[in-house]
């Protein structure tokens, strides 16, 4: 392989697996540093800020958009099928569904893969995949599931299931589904920036980390093949850093999120010490503890609201 045909060698490509969570969370808290926020919109009878869980419209100007999104298209290496078992305004899926769906962006390119949303809730049906040897199921399960990097060349469709952690009995239930080949992640991150709390252990990540992190070693894959290759050029590799902004309106979420546990004096609940307080209340539901919880919260809003009020009527 000639080396002055490549800006990134087979080394780079390793070095990029190991510093994709730093990435990510540089990216992530880019949005905290930001700190832009939306109006809400009217759409499907409901306001929602950022984009619709019912339609999956993107509710924020083009221009508000990262600016390479504009210039470059945002596709996966693969058919996305995002089995939606969970309450549409938890569901993180849907952030994938929005940004590569949508008809108002013509940045976005459709031409490749598709990504389709089956809702369980609305009787979707769910596609026969029994015929198909060139789909997988991502997900991690001991002595079933192999890791993705070793199909990663034969993934067409790519099976997600948008669910608890606790509910996937659906894998089970759904005879295409568990006639799927299970896949985990060759290389999954060490820790998840999702703020929905859960007691499954560590691992576990929220659908739309699991989606980026899966193309991500997709391409990462693909990168590695054509770096071996006898002739190579920069046009042929797949851009991977550009796959961080299917990760947009998690971290606008993520943001928000943020200043709305800083204005209540509480825990960012995407740390370790905002899940435990959600844990902590889960276990204190319906005790005159959570009451007095409550009742503190209560007070301390409506003290940050009387010095906000003051500040107003007597600016400095």
């Amino acid at each position: 392989m000639d080396a002055d045909k490549a800006d990134i060698s087979v080394d780079q490509c390793d070095t990029k697996v190991i510093d994709v969570e730093r990435s990510v969370q540089e990216y992530l808290d880019s949005f905290i540093a930001d700190s832009t926020t939306f109006d809400r919109m009217f759409c499907c009878e409901t306001s929602s800020s950022l984009y619709c869980s019912n339609c999956c419209n993107l509710l924020v100007p083009d221009d508000s958009l990262p600016s390479s999104l504009h210039n470059i298209s945002l596709n996966l290496p693969f058919n996305l099928d995002i089995i939606l078992d969970d309450r549409r305004a938890s569901a993180t899926g849907l952030h994938a569904v929005a940004l590569l769906n949508n008809t108002n962006n013509s940045t976005i390119d459709k031409s490749s893969n598709s990504v389709q949303l089956i809702d369980v809730a609305n009787n979707d049906e769910i596609p026969r995949y029994s015929q198909q040897n060139d789909t997988y199921l991502l997900f991690p399960s001991p002595g079933e599931s192999i890791p993705l990097e070793s199909v990663s060349s034969k993934v067409k469709t790519l099976v997600v299931l948008d669910c608890k952690w606790t509910k996937s009995s659906i894998c089970r239930k759904n005879n295409d589904l568990s006639l799927l080949q299970k896949l985990h992640l060759s290389n999954p991150p060490k820790q998840s920036f999702y703020w929905r709390w859960h007691n499954e252990g560590p691992g576990m990540i929220s659908t739309i980390e699991a989606i980026y992190y899966a193309a991500f070693e997709v391409l990462q894959k693909k990168n590695s093949t054509i770096l071996q290759s006898t002739v190579t050029t920069n046009d042929q590799l797949a851009d991977t850093n550009n796959l961080l902004h299917l990760l947009w309106l998690f971290g606008h979420q993520r943001a928000a999120i943020l200043r709305s546990a800083q204005d209540k004096g509480k825990p960012p609940p995407f740390t370790k010490e905002g899940k435990e307080a959600q844990r902590e209340m889960r276990r204190q539901k319906g005790t005159w503890r959570q009451l007095r919880h409550k009742d503190d919260e209560r007070r301390l809003i409506e003290k940050k609201k009387k010095l906000q009020d003051k500040a107003k009527d007597h600016p400095n």
